[in-house]
């Protein structure tokens, strides 16, 4: 015993040891491939794709591409995406320009590998081409201007070797070496064109940015993925600072803002430059500090400016990072600049009107839609860009501005008439009483203004401004009392009005956001000169409770009920007067994920770790595969991966997965947990349920069910649990004495409501995941509409027979569910043709096979489908059919002889059939099956000690098998020498040895697939 103890010990050392030489990147790592979008010369791309993944590389689609480049521009990690298909997705290239995501990502230090051909030439799919402008306008730069289809082998350059490419490619699309700054060359052509190269967007950035390698393979479309790899996660020291915020260019900064970096890697202190114009912030130094030296050896990475910064002003800065003594090098920064907020802003959605009679195409809305100005604010002298009006009869003469809500006022810009001939003609407003309103209906004179005249030419600018010194307005109108020349028509050309931001603003969750976290926290902009916050929270817009009143643009809700919709409010108290914000709203999440199964790995996060199995909790289970990958990659419900569970209650009566937790499922309006089991039709049928803290829940549904072959949905009330406020532990289990088999487990989940199982309670005794088989059975039907979908609870499919228009066509059926009593049909109809739909139907019964003999139950007409009018698409019929019936039968024939109309029709079609009955009654009495299958894996354990008696090699997954066996007898072995008391153990020995068997069986194989035989042979 204590030799074969040792043994195990000395094995899993030496290929842990193993395993701790594997390196890990330092980069978040994607492969975008989306079967969605188009793709090129890079063809499929599923190859590249199983490799990057393969090498640890997450697989995202278009849209996870654009959440997981939102989230890199938001917290800056460092990150690479490979772009396994050559179009690039709309999801990332929303417009053609540098405002999309994926150049913002860029910008943000991001880092994009594409490979065929040239970048954004296509967008979305094949047919949506942008050509060379695609690069030009996203990029920066035209990526095409080198000769197309040279065919040569490219050389790598200097840089392109220190990159890491080790093979060379033939070129077809390359660009010239000195088409952008700021670019690296990796391989040229005979010419000396860049056939690779990388384009960095941030300043001193020498490795990060768009990288293009294999522009156009080696022309036969075949692609280096070591190259990719090597470009996608080369990596340079960071001498400088990096990442600044806010960010290089941003416009709209907070007056007290606290400026932040990423520092160098080997930075120990940092040199701040802080000032107003490029140039002193540039050129200066410690021994020239030009005033703009602020803070010398600092070692925080964040500097707050002394004071508030002014209003609308440009400021530049720079870090310096010094290393550490004794060299105390210093690294120059480069210079990022940011604008601080405006005073004022200008107000939008502006509406105005008038009681003058607007001359054709010069309403009053010409004054307030920017028509007629440029980017300088330089009006035109074109009428139809301009307001005139004449008197109605109506006394006063006004024009009217409203807005959407009441605005602290600022000031108002007036652009007056100004036509070619304005300065001879006058229709210009020369005298005018403003008044404002906070409601339309009382009113204050703010006071008698004089507009100044246009000056009639293309060059005008506004020249009157009136001061609201804060005024609180809805409405703000002009009382006409004269114009600038005898003729009664008067006119403006645009006006705009200022104000200073007194609602609080840019909430957070945005505002009509989803999926908020149930921890979330409220956050908001403060409205100007705040002193304090009113926050009102609640899920009835109309009944708001205040729900604090923070110190800070910041409010803790606590915890939030999920699915639910929540509506809040600030109002920001000054020292005279407060302003209440907008309503804003947002939905919180749908559910709390317990566990998805996507964060497992076959390295240092291993699923059978985490859910404890059989060989430590002495029951029939193992979770995960035997062999690496250990989850289960191509049956999933969500995601990428789901937990396989496998039974085998041979000498037991349970097999149980346990998950430890520490959580609280009383809170957030939780009422349910649920999961996803997908079953295996070789399974014995057993029972499925779960534990909650030890309370035992069985699965409600059909026990037949852990045989279907489809995802299948349990929800389960947790108010039949009992006290849920502190979870310790989740058991997922099988019962059967003798059962064996595998189940799959995906997304286990806590909803705020029990979610119903279309098909858990219907009388439909066929489920998705029978044995279905086309009658005649000759493959005669549409790849993607074979017999099986005729009862997969899912009337978006169907089931088509090309031969039912002259000939009976149909299904045959073996229910999971056993032997039934059927005593109702119905069908509904598909989604096309009705010409195609069956006429009339047949329905037999049989015991012996799904081969038959049959016997006739029942038959005749489908009258709702026979009518004068086509019945409704996807729509079941109204008509009863219903026939008596007390014979149970195991298997089911459905055959319909004729269709609507058999003259036009080309087929027969069918969206969906339903057999509505219930179990046999011995089957009800009876209860669970016991099953006698053995599996083939089950076979292979029996197996491997013969093999390794005849001295045969074993596969790798014998030796894990053999591991096992001696692990069973080992625990037998110490168990029953505890109980003699003739050893002593610290309890650690054997039960963490067989936590990392698997672990161990997975090293032997990867990481030393030569001395299997040897191993094993031990």
């Amino acid at each position: 015993m204590v030799k074969k103890l040792m043994y195990l010990v000395f094995v899993v050392s030496l290929l842990g040891s193993a395993a701790a030489q594997a390196q890990s990147s330092p980069y978040d790592r994607v492969a975008y491939w989306d079967s969605a979008y188009g793709t090129a010369w890079a063809g499929d791309g599923g190859p590249i794709r199983d490799a990057l993944e393969a090498a640890g590389y997450r697989v995202v689609d278009g849209d996870e591409l654009k959440d997981w480049m939102d989230d890199r521009i938001a917290d800056g990690k460092l990150s690479v995406v490979v772009m396994c298909r050559d179009v690039v997705p709309s999801t990332v290239a929303e417009t053609q320009d540098e405002n999309c995501t994926i150049r913002r990502y860029l910008d943000a230090g991001g880092k994009v590998v594409w490979y065929s051909d040239w970048p954004f030439y296509y967008r979305g799919d094949t047919g949506t081409t942008w050509g060379s402008n695609g690069a030009t306008n996203v990029l920066g730069f035209n990526a095409s201007t080198g000769p197309n289809d040279s065919y040569d082998e490219v050389t790598l350059t200097e840089a392109g070797v220190e990159w890491g490419l080790t093979e060379t490619w033939i070129s077809r699309r390359p660009t010239a070496p000195d088409v952008t700054d700021n670019l690296t060359v990796l391989a040229v052509d005979d010419a000396g064109n860049a056939a690779g190269w990388v384009k960095h967007y941030l300043p001193g950035d020498t490795f990060r940015g768009f990288v293009r390698i294999h522009d156009h393979g080696n022309g036969d479309g075949t692609f280096s993925v070591d190259n990719l790899i090597a470009v996608a996660e080369y990596m340079e020291v960071f001498t400088t600072a990096m990442a600044p915020v806010p960010g290089d260019g941003a416009n709209d900064i907070v007056r007290d803002v606290v400026l932040s970096w990423t520092p160098g890697d080997f930075a120990a202190s940092h040199d701040i430059y802080f000032g107003t114009t490029f140039e002193d912030v540039d050129a200066a130094s410690r021994g020239n500090p030009l005033g703009v030296l602020v803070s010398q050896g600092q070692t925080a990475t964040t500097y707050d400016p002394e004071g508030l910064l002014e209003f609308g002003q440009t400021y530049y800065w720079r870090v310096d990072e010094v290393n550490a003594a004794p060299d105390n090098t210093i690294f120059k920064g480069g210079v990022w600049r940011f604008t601080a907020e405006p005073f004022a802003y200008p107000l939008a959605n502006v509406v105005a009107t008038s009681n003058l009679t607007p001359d054709p195409g010069a309403g009053p809305e010409n004054t307030v839609n920017g028509s007629g100005l440029n980017a300088s604010d330089e009006h035109s002298i074109a009428s139809t860009d301009m307001w005139l009006g004449s008197p109605s009869g109506e006394e006063p003469m006004y024009i009217q501005f409203e807005f959407d809500r009441v605005y602290k006022l600022h000031e108002m810009l007036v652009w007056n008439y100004n036509v070619q001939f304005e300065l001879l003609l006058g229709f210009g407003i020369k005298n005018v009483t403003v008044e404002y309103s906070e409601d339309g209906a009382n009113w204050t004179a703010l006071g008698d203004v004089e507009l100044a005249q246009a000056t009639a030419n293309a060059s005008y600018t506004a020249n009157t401004t009136i001061a609201f010194q804060g005024a609180a307005a809805r409405y703000v109108r002009f009382i006409i009392n004269s114009g600038w020349g005898a003729l009664p028509q008067y006119g403006l050309s645009e006006v705009r009005f200022m104000y200073i931001p007194a609602h609080a603003r840019e909430p957070q969750p945005n505002d009509g956001a989803t999926g908020v976290s149930v921890d979330a926290e409220l956050a908001w902009r403060a409205g100007r000169d705040a002193v304090a916050h009113e926050v009102y929270v609640g899920t009835d817009p109309n009944a708001l409770g205040l729900a604090g009143t923070p110190s800070t643009a910041s409010h803790s809700p606590g915890a939030l009920d999920l699915g639910a919709t929540y509506y809040w409010q600030v109002t920001e108290i000054q020292d005279a007067e407060s302003w209440a914000g907008d309503i804003w709203s947002f939905d919180t999440q749908e559910y709390l994920v317990v566990d998805d199964f996507e964060s497992y790995n076959d390295e240092d996060n291993l699923i059978y770790e985490t859910w404890i199995d059989g060989w430590v909790n002495e029951t029939g289970s193992t979770v995960g595969y035997l062999e690496s990958p250990f989850t289960e990659q191509t049956i999933v419900h969500g995601g990428r991966q789901s937990m396989p569970l496998q039974y085998d209650n041979a000498g037991v009566t349970t097999a149980e997965a346990e998950l430890s937790l520490a959580q609280n499922w009383a809170a957030n309006g939780i009422q349910s947990l649920s999961l996803y089991f997908h079953g295996n039709l070789d399974n014995s049928i057993a029972q499925l349920y779960v534990k909650i803290n030890g309370t035992k829940v069985v699965y409600d549904g059909q026990a037949a069910s852990i045989r279907r072959t489809a995802w299948q949905l349990w929800s389960i009330d947790l108010s039949a649990v009992g006290n849920v406020s502190n979870v310790n532990s989740l058991v997922i289990g099988i019962e059967g004495a003798g059962a064996q088999g595998i189940v799959y487990i995906d997304d286990v989940r806590l909803y705020p409501e029990v979610l119903e199982d279309s098909t858990a309670d219907s009388p439909d005794v066929t489920r998705a995941g029978d044995i279905v088989v086309g009658v005649p059975n000759d493959n005669d039907w549409p790849a993607a509409e074979y017999p099986d979908l005729a009862v997969d609870d899912n009337t978006a499919t169907k089931f088509l027979h090309f031969k039912g228009a002259t000939e009976p066509t149909g299904v045959q059926i073996t229910p999971l569910a056993g032997a039934t009593v059927v005593t109702e049909i119905t069908f509904t109809t598909a989604n096309d043709a009705s010409e195609r739909d069956p006429a009339s139907f047949e329905l037999y019964g049989s015991n012996t096979g799904i081969d038959g003999p049959y016997t006739l139950i029942a038959s005749g007409d489908i009258v709702d489908f026979t009518g004068a009018t086509a019945w409704p698409r996807f729509t079941k019929n109204e008509t009863p059919i219903t026939f008596d019936n007390d014979v149970a039968y195991a298997h089911y024939q459905v055959l319909f002889p004729t269709v609507r109309d058999a003259a036009s029709a080309n087929s027969m079609q069918i969206a969906e059939i339903e057999l509505i009955g219930t179990p046999a009654p011995e089957l009800r009495s009876r209860g669970i099956g016991r099953g006698v299958r053995v599996r083939p894996q089950a076979r292979a354990w029996t197996a491997a000690p013969a093999a390794i008696r005849r001295g045969r090699g074993l596969r790798s997954s014998m030796i894990i098998v053999l591991v096992k066996s001696e692990l069973r007898q080992e625990k037998e072995d110490c168990g029953e020498g505890r109980r003699r008391g003739d050893i002593s153990t610290n309890g650690d020995d054997v039960g963490k040895i067989e936590a990392r068997v698997r672990y161990v069986k997975h090293q032997i194989v990867a990481a030393h697939p030569a001395d299997k035989q040897s191993v094993a042979c031990l």
